[in-house]
């Protein structure tokens, strides 16, 4: 069978060391690696450390400085509704121009709590709230996926003959009324390379997910790409991907140092650059049919 390919994972120290050096970055962003997490001590339940960075903010900037690497944020809904995480998955899609994605966890470890029956974005001081677990993050995580394809790529055509910049009838009403209800649409456009990956960080072999519509990608206990500690063996079985995890005392150095070396020794290399659903050859989402149009059709302006 193929051999897996290798991805890492980088808690909280291992970006302040990332963002500040810009000989880490550039060895990083050469790396032929599948993808990093950032920041994920937030969500394997290791956490707290006492340095960190948020992790939308750092695939921002990560995603302006450099033209290679492919990464995974990661999210909880303890901290923020899903409506806002939405707008950063696609703006993250647009400026990594498709070699970002999204990593769900029930759990925030930098995550103010919320009240006892309401520890999703209840924290936030926002009201409402919603249980914190499997059910309201995978709630989340559907929320995003049809937030972000609530306004195609394709609506976008600028015709300066009829001065029909959008084909705004094809912008949709989300209609989502989960854990989270949501009228949409977003107001950010879907990326021009499609939906954004969706993982799932699985802690514990019967950490199930009940409802896989929207996940495309689990990492951990079960999933298809396996969690090891930097240093220790590789597992064996038919994983597709191998994720190091190094201890926060660990530096990036090390990390880096362990990868290139596993990547010389058999570890199959992704080719930098690459959007990520194309480097992990996983297919687009279907696209919702039943949706309804938030716009009417749109009229020429030929003075435009």
């Amino acid at each position: 069978m193929p051999t897996p390919y290798l991805a890492i994972g980088l808690a909280g120290p291992h970006l302040v060391e990332l963002t500040g050096s810009a000989d880490l970055l550039a060895r990083w962003d050469g790396l032929p690696l599948a993808f990093t997490v950032l920041g994920i001590d937030r969500i394997d339940g290791r956490g707290p450390v006492p340095s960190t960075l948020d992790s939308s903010a750092v695939g921002a900037s990560l995603a302006g400085r450099t033209t290679r690497a492919r990464f995974l944020i990661v999210a909880s809904p303890q901290r923020d509704h899903p409506y806002n995480l939405a707008r950063r998955v696609a703006s993250l899609g647009h400026l990594s121009r498709g070699r970002s994605g999204v990593l769900f966890g029930v759990v925030d470890a930098y995550a103010p709590p919320g009240p006892d029956d309401a520890g999703a974005w209840g924290g936030a001081g926002l009201g409402g709230g919603a249980p914190l677990n499997a059910a309201t993050a995978l709630d989340a995580a559907r929320a995003v996926r049809a937030l972000e394809q609530s306004w195609p790529y394709d609506s976008i055509i600028g015709d300066h003959e009829t001065g029909i910049l959008v084909r705004s009838d094809q912008i949709v009403h989300v209609d989502h009324d989960g854990a989270f209800a949501i009228a949409g649409p977003l107001n950010a456009p879907e990326p021009a390379s499609g939906a954004s990956l969706i993982g799932w960080y699985a802690t514990a072999p019967d950490d199930v997910v009940a409802d896989s519509s929207p996940v495309d990608l689990v990492v951990g206990a079960g999933g298809s790409v396996r969690v090891v500690p930097l240093g220790l063996r590789s597992p064996d079985g038919d994983a597709d991907g191998v994720l190091l995890r190094p201890t926060a005392d660990q530096s990036l150095d090390e990390v880096l140092t362990e990868a290139e070396r596993l990547l010389a020794d058999g570890f199959t290399p992704v080719a930098p650059g690459v959007p990520l659903r194309a480097a992990l050859g996983l297919p687009g989402p279907a696209r919702p049919t039943s949706s309804r149009a938030a716009f009417p059709v749109p009229e020429p302006h030929p003075s435009l």
